[in-house]
C-alpha cells in the first residue's frame, strides 16, 4: 500500500474585519497538510498570525525540508516525532504534520483521535467569542448583528490604553463576563494597572497578555499588583511551562499552533496544572478542523477561546458546530 504527503492552500474570506494590536485583515490564507494511503486520509492545518512574520511561501519551503528529511516509511507517532525532532521547521507546520498523521492513524484504527493520544474525550465545550478592535460607535451594531449575547463570555481585542472606553461600551450592552486581550499592546505594568482601574465595576474574568513577551520584570510586577487574573499567551510558545510563569501569570493560554502539536500541548497542560496555573485552550482564525483539534485535548481545561472558525464566511470542513455559545463535534477525527 502506498502513502504520500501533500500540501494545499485555501483562501478564507472573513465575515468581519479582524483587527487586533498587530494589524487587520479581511481574509486569511491557511495551509492544509495531508497524509494519505490508497484509501484513507488525515489532514492538519497551518494558521497564520495576523501580520505575522511567517509566510505561506516560507511554510512551503519548510514542508519541502520535511519531505526531504523523512524516511520512506513512518511507522507510528514515535517515528514521526523523531523525524520532526531532527529538523528546524515552524511550530505551526510541525503541528499540522503531526495532527494530519494522528488523524490518519485514528481512521486506520477505526477509533478517535483522543484514543490514539490516550486522553479522555469531551463532547462539548463552552467558548468565548472575540470582539475585534473597532470604533465605539460600531459596537452596538456588531453585537446585535452577530447575536453575541448567546455567548457566556466575550473577549475584547484592545490596542491601547484608551480602549478602556471600548471595553466599557461592550460592558454597557452585554450582560456576560468580559475577557480582555492586549496582544502585548501595553509597555509597562503601571499603564496596565491604570487600565484595570479604569474598568472598575465591570465583570472582567481575566486580562490576556497585556505586556510584551520579553517584559519579564514588568510582568512580575504586574502579577503582584493586579486585581484581575492575568493569562499568558504570546509568552507561551513550544517550550515547557516552567516556574517563571507562576511569577508572571495566573494562567496560560495553550495554542496547538504555537506548541507544535498534540504531544507538546498535552505536556504543557500537565506542567501548568502541576504549577497551579489555570489552563486555557486558544486558537487562531482557522477552520473547524483546527478547532476540533483543540477540542480533542480539552478534557480538564479551565477556559476555552475556540471561536476562530465562526469568523469565516465559509468553513470547508464543518467538523464543529456552535449552538448557544457551546461547541459540539459534527464529526470525529
Amino acid at each position: 500500500m502506498s502513502s504520500s504527503w501533500s500540501l494545499e492552500t485555501k483562501k478564507l474570506p472573513l465575515k468581519v474585519k479582524w483587527s487586533i494590536a498587530r494589524g487587520s485583515t479581511t481574509e486569511k490564507e491557511n495551509i492544509f497538510i495531508k497524509f494519505k494511503d490508497d484509501y484513507l486520509e488525515g489532514v492538519g492545518e497551518v494558521a497564520f498570525l495576523t501580520q505575522g512574520e511567517l509566510t505561506v511561501d516560507a511554510v512551503k519551503d519548510h514542508f519541502d525540508t520535511f519531505l526531504s528529511s523523512k524516511p520512506v516509511l513512518i511507522n507510528g507517532l514515535d517515528d514521526l516525532t523523531k523525524v520532526l525532532g531532527e529538523i528546524e521547521i515552524p511550530s505551526s507546520l510541525r503541528y499540522a504534520i503531526e495532527s494530519a498523521y494522528t488523524h490518519y492513524l485514528a481512521q486506520v484504527m477505526g477509533s478517535t483521535c483522543q484514543r490514539v493520544l490516550g486522553v479522555r474525550e469531551v463532547s462539548k465545550i463552552l467558548t468565548s467569542h472575540s470582539v475585534p478592535h473597532m470604533e465605539i460607535g460600531e459596537v452596538e451594531d456588531h453585537l446585535s448583528r452577530g447575536n453575541l449575547s448567546r455567548f457566556h463570555c466575550l473577549k475584547i481585542k484592545v490596542k491601547k490604553f484608551e480602549d478602556f472606553e471600548l471595553v466599557r461600551e461592550v460592558g454597557r450592552l452585554y450582560e456576560g463576563k468580559i475577557r480582555i486581550d492586549g496582544n502585548e499592546c501595553f509597555s509597562e505594568a503601571k499603564e496596565v494597572l491604570e487600565f484595570i482601574n479604569s474598568l472598575s465595576g465591570l465583570p472582567i474574568e481575566f486580562l490576556e497578555q497585556p505586556l510584551p513577551a520579553d517584559a519579564f520584570e514588568e510582568s512580575i510586577l504586574l502579577r503582584e499588583r493586579s486585581k484581575v487574573m492575568l493569562i499568558g499567551d504570546e509568552s507561551i510558545q513550544a517550550g515547557p511551562i516552567v516556574d517563571e510563569y507562576q511569577k508572571m501569570f495566573h494562567g496560560v493560554n495553550i495554542k496547538l499552533s504555537k506548541s507544535g502539536g498534540y504531544i507538546t500541548a498535552l505536556k504543557q497542560l500537565r506542567e501548568a496544572r502541576l504549577l497551579g496555573l489555570k489552563t486555557m485552550l486558544g486558537c487562531m482564525i482557522e477552520t473547524s478542523l483546527g478547532i476540533s483539534c483543540a477540542m480533542n485535548i480539552g478534557y480538564g481545561v479551565d477556559y476555552f477561546d475556540l471561536d476562530g472558525f465562526l469568523f469565516l464566511k465559509d468553513d470547508p470542513y464543518s467538523l464543529v458546530y456552535e449552538d448557544g455559545g457551546v461547541l459540539y463535534y459534527s464529526h470525529s477525527l
